[in-house]
């Protein structure tokens, strides 16, 4: 078929198709020659007999005859077109491009047709299809993967330099959205080569699309690509054809999340790390941890009646005062009796015990005072613990209100929360340590878990001084595994009812120092459970 005289033709109507019996598959043109969509005859004016255009596969649709034409608004030539099978041609009366695909024996069984407005259309059997291109190459050094027929055909001849040594470059069939297919029905073909430079449109699914089949291939097989522009043939049409080129030679390794090389590290070795500006309440404490750290967990335990909410309460008031945002997730009481111990801190006056050591004016001033610069974030629970929206919550108050430290207690409750799927404490604390592990890597906030003890042999109990010690978390070593820093909170074993409580690091990830960490003292009349030796100079 002429498709030269066929492109400068106008359609006129549809008629029924002598060949095929269609009713009105066929076209006809001002010029006098018909054309049918449904068999492909074709007759010129005065022909007494249509012919069908020669099938170039087994389908049940015949494929479009085109011919080879420079692309003048992509500046690709025609001899690149001609080396990859990218025609023009007409079809339902309107002007198309097609790009011919073909088989693992390299037959011709499919063609994309391209129309105005990037409408695409696949004809022949598309089960066949291959990578665009894929024909021409076998084996190589080093192959080049595009999103799409046009990057192809730009790249291609922008390295081959008007030569006629064709660097390897094909394309995907059907784009980013089915990238991860293609490479996987063409994992053979392009493992035969020793590199892969995946070199996809410079968007957010195109970005996604290339580690995704890089993922898939042999580890170092795969290289992304960046370019400048959206895609190779906006760097072509902004006169950045070299820009495609580098490129395609400074394609990074495709290595996971993770893994790094130590030669990344070489300018970043000698740096001094910034120390924290997330602090405890507790100097020493401070200079065994250097403070809490970001994307971190930390887990405190003590017995019952130790004392681990009022230590929770004292470190969150200490964040607040420093101008942090901060995170309560108090499971184990409800957020106004949080409030109140909040405002008692602020007041040095044990309100929750003994509401009357001051006026209702006194403690509501006292809790504007407290809030005037920031909010203190609760999470008013309901009694709703399951594992799932404890993490959406934690999530919102990282992310939305920008909380650096959220405190949450205890695990226990969330344990329970999860008893209707699996009836074994250990393995759902296994569950809930993993889940809240990653959520703090992913959010960047320093999460301060508290964990109950399991019963110690010694009689006296933790209530009467007994030592904590790592192998009594309960349920699970995933506390202790998973957690960058545990810290105990002890009874003065010689001074059980003094209020004297004796601070200890159990594991620190940061320094590697462990032991003593601090003596506080709890005043019941203020209900602050502070340095001992700020209580005696107080």
């Amino acid at each position: 078929m002429n498709l030269q005289k066929e492109s400068k033709s106008n359609f006129v109507q549809h008629v029924p198709c002598e060949v095929c019996g269609s009713r009105d598959n066929a076209a006809i043109y001002d010029d006098g020659h018909t054309f049918c969509f449904g068999c492909a005859a074709y007759a010129d004016e005065g022909d007494t007999e249509a012919r069908v255009v020669p099938q170039q596969d087994k389908s049940n649709k015949p494929l479009l005859q085109g011919e080879y034409s420079a692309l003048p608004a992509r500046k690709i030539t025609e001899e690149t077109c001609r080396k990859f099978g990218y025609q023009v041609g007409m079809m339902r009366g309107q002007p198309v491009q097609i790009a011919v695909y073909r088989d693992a024996q390299g037959n011709a069984v499919a063609q994309k047709v391209r129309g105005k407005d990037k409408q695409f259309t696949i004809t022949g059997d598309a089960s066949k299809m291959t990578l665009f291109g894929s024909h021409l190459w076998s084996s190589g050094k080093k192959i080049v993967v595009t999103e799409g027929e046009i990057d192809c055909l730009t790249t291609a001849q922008v390295t081959s330099g008007g030569t006629n040594r064709w660097w390897p470059t094909v394309s995907l069939p059907n784009g980013a959205q089915a990238a991860k297919k293609a490479v996987k029905q063409n994992y053979d073909y392009l493992v035969a080569f020793e590199e892969v430079v995946l070199m996809f449109d410079q968007d957010d699914a195109g970005r996604a699309a290339a580690i995704e089949c890089a993922e898939i291939l042999p580890p170092g097989k795969a290289k992304i690509a960046h370019l400048p522009c959206k895609d190779a043939n906006e760097c072509l049409l902004q006169g950045q054809g070299s820009a495609i080129i580098d490129a395609i030679w400074q394609a990074k390794e495709y290595r996971p999340d993770g893994i790094i090389s130590s030669s990344e590290l070489r300018d970043k070795i000698a740096d001094r790390d910034e120390v924290s500006d997330l602090s405890y309440p507790y100097a020493r404490l401070n200079e065994i941890t250097l403070g809490m750290q970001p994307a971190s967990l930390v887990t405190i335990a003590a017995g019952s009646g130790v004392g681990k909410s009022t230590l929770v309460r004292e470190m969150a008031y200490h964040l607040h005062q420093k101008g942090h945002n901060v995170g309560m997730m108090m499971l184990e009481e409800t957020s106004k009796r949080t409030m109140q111990g909040l405002v008692g801190l602020h007041m040095n006056k044990n309100i929750v015990i003994d509401p009357t050591v001051a006026s209702k004016e006194d403690i509501e001033f006292a809790f504007d005072d407290l809030t005037s610069d920031r909010d203190v974030y609760l999470y008013d629970h309901f009694g709703s613990t399951d594992l799932d929206t404890v993490k959406n919550r934690i999530m919102y108050m990282a992310k939305a209100l920008d909380c650096k430290v959220i405190f949450l207690d205890h695990v226990s409750i969330l344990v329970s929360g999860l008893t209707g799927q699996v009836h074994d404490e250990r393995r759902l604390i296994d569950q809930i340590m993993t889940e809240l592990r990653v959520l703090v890597q992913h959010t960047g906030i320093c999460l301060v878990l508290v964990s109950h003890l399991k019963r110690p042999n010694s009689e006296a109990g933790h209530e009467g001084g007994a030592k904590v010690h790592l192998s009594q978390m309960r349920g699970s070593h995933a506390l202790v595994q998973l957690s960058d820093c545990c810290i105990g909170l002890e009874v003065d074993a010689e001074q059980p009812l003094s209020g004297i409580r004796n601070l200890v690091v159990l594991k620190n990830r940061f320094t590697g120092e462990v032991g003593p960490a601090g003596v506080l003292q709890y005043t019941r009349e203020t209900g602050r459970l502070m340095d001992a030796s700020s209580v005696l100079s107080f």
